[in-house]
């Protein structure tokens, strides 16, 4: 039998098609308070949204006699026909939100407009709504409490608070760098972790990235007919192991577009090593006409009128920005090797041996494997593998420390200082001589000595890359990072090697107690046995 659902069990379902977690909570009050023309938007929460989500903002504010209105469905001030969404100019427009959060959650809102003199509290609890007078400055004040109190079963699939409070942090994050022009201030469980004042894009792309990488970062600007691109991207110099940094908006609207990415990827094609990607905070406007932002639930999504217009603008802009950055001319040709290739400084020491090596080193393949002599036969060995599994042992049983020249000091979001500092005395316990140096600032004044001569900040950004992976995926701690470690600092596909370092490469792997394998379980060399190839050429 077909019934029509009571309207209070239609709102639950309707709002988990908007507010899939607390994370999404935040989002739709934060562009509320945008679209009210909000300067100071402040967050506030408490055990990853569950308990509490606060959000003020400075806005324009709701008259009472249309506070009423504000929780009830499809009710907006955005639009008024069917014509007006492809106009739309706002980041909300459908009066969905509100409502929503009010269907799952406990929900009070205080606001006041520059022209009344006194404000408006509306409190909304089990489909139920009072309003009365209350003093309240500018501008609106949600809170939300008990999120999902009414619907156990979504509780029980989202994450833990912490893993909720990052998906708000990274939230938080977005609009930030999309909105610098609007101070942002972040309060989780009551510490203070986001404090960015009005500022540049750049300027905010140093509160929330850290000062290092913002000198990274270079200006975009690009505009054809009436398409306008701009923002910032990274320098060829820099990249990253996910698309996490990319941030796209189009016309003020955070979006997720792989096409969009693959766009802003193609320039550095050959400039950026392969398995990193580029940072990014593009913005692209063009008349709203040409834009459907009315195909994703969560608007997070768009549709473009002229898809290929706009993936060639990105392309073109970043490519433009990047035209200081010539591609390398070629690379050299690696078998045979007519020229002493530059030497490359390997952590293993030389040592003189009695006899001759078990393994002789016979030259270089594809630069990428050191073919050698054995007994046995013929050997090929992964140089990175190897190289990965001998550094990997040394930090593993305590490698000596070496002092830099001069002590390196690094600057991170707050996210990413938080993330190390619960991480120092692993850090400490492979040889790594850091510390907190204020804020968000930490010092390294010593590095393990197979890690010598590697970029200090290469080497935190892949331990920052390892601590969100093992915050996912679990595991010791210090096994993950010593492997990262080793895996950031052994040589890479693609790296000549004189004779003499690939000789020592050969003897150290034979000194390891897992010579076959690299940390990650992938074979470090193979056997090409004397009988094999003589099968190969019919000798047997």
């Amino acid at each position: 039998m077909i019934r029509v659902l009571d309207p209070d069990v239609a709102a639950r379902i309707a709002a988990g098609e908007v507010i899939e977690r607390p994370a999404s909570v935040v989002k739709e009050l934060i562009e509320n308070a945008l679209d009210a023309g909000a300067t100071a938007i402040h967050i506030e929460v408490q055990e990853g949204g569950f308990t509490l989500i606060r959000v003020a903002d400075n806005g324009h504010g709701i008259p009472r006699d249309q506070v009423p209105l504000a929780l009830a469905r499809f009710a907006t001030s955005k639009i008024q026909t069917a014509e007006d969404l492809s106009r739309v100019r706002t980041l909300g427009f459908r009066g969905e939100a509100l409502p929503s959060i009010a269907a799952v959650a406990r929900v009070e809102i205080l606001t006041r407009t520059p022209a009344e003199t006194e404000g408006t509290r509306l409190i909304a609890e089990e489909g139920q709504q009072t309003v009365h007078p209350a003093a309240s400055p500018v501008g609106t004040v949600v809170t939300v409490r008990d999120l999902f109190y009414n619907t156990p079963a979504r509780r029980r699939f989202l994450k833990s608070p912490f893993r909720e409070a990052e998906r708000i942090r990274e939230t938080v994050y977005r609009y930030a760098l999309g909105y610098p022009r609007v101070a942002f201030r972040l309060i989780l469980d009551g510490r203070e972790v986001l404090m960015a004042p009005p500022g540049t894009p750049l300027e905010r792309a140093a509160i929330i990235w850290g000062r290092e990488v913002a000198d990274e970062l270079i200006p975009v600007s690009w505009e054809a007919a009436d398409l306008r691109i701009h923002g910032l991207i990274s320098r060829p110099s820099l990249g990253r192991a996910s698309r996490a940094f990319q941030h796209f908006y189009v016309n003020g609207r955070p979006v997720r577009s792989g096409l969009l990415a693959v766009a802003l990827e193609r320039p550095y094609a050959g400039r950026l090593p392969a398995g990193r990607y580029p940072l990014a905070i593009l913005h692209i406007e063009l008349p709203p006409s040409f834009v459907d932002v009315n195909v994703h639930p969560q608007k997070a999504e768009v549709r473009f009128s002229q898809e290929r217009s706009v993936y060639w603008g990105v392309s073109q802009a970043v490519q433009n920005a990047l035209a200081g950055f010539p591609r390398p001319e070629g690379i050299p040709t690696p078998w045979p090797v007519e020229e002493p290739l530059p030497t490359r400084r390997l952590t293993e020491p030389s040592v003189e041996y009695g006899r001759p090596p078990r393994w002789r080193a016979l030259g270089q393949l594809l630069q990428s494997y050191i073919l050698a002599q054995s007994e046995e036969g013929l050997i090929v060995v992964d140089q990175h593998a190897a190289h990965e599994q001998v550094i990997f042992e040394q930090l593993w049983a305590g490698s000596a420390s070496t002092p830099l020249p001069s002590p390196a000091v690094l600057s991170f979001s707050a996210r990413e200082a938080e993330q190390l500092e619960m991480e120092l005395e692993t850090l400490r316990s492979l040889g790594v001589d850091i510390e907190p140096f204020g804020g968000n600032t930490f010092v390294v004044r010593a590095l393990p000595a197979p890690l010598a001569g590697v970029s200090v900040h290469i080497l935190l950004d892949a331990v920052l890359e390892e601590i969100s992976a093992l915050r996912r995926g679990g595991g010791d701690p210090r096994e993950r990072i010593a492997m990262r470690l080793a895996c950031t600092a052994a040589v890479k596909a693609g790296d000549g090697l004189s004779p003499g370092e690939m000789q020592a490469l050969l003897d150290a792997l034979l000194e390891t107690w897992s010579p076959s394998t690299c940390p990650h379980g992938r074979p470090a060399w193979f056997l090409l046995s004397r009988e094999e190839i003589e099968r190969r050429f019919l000798r047997r």
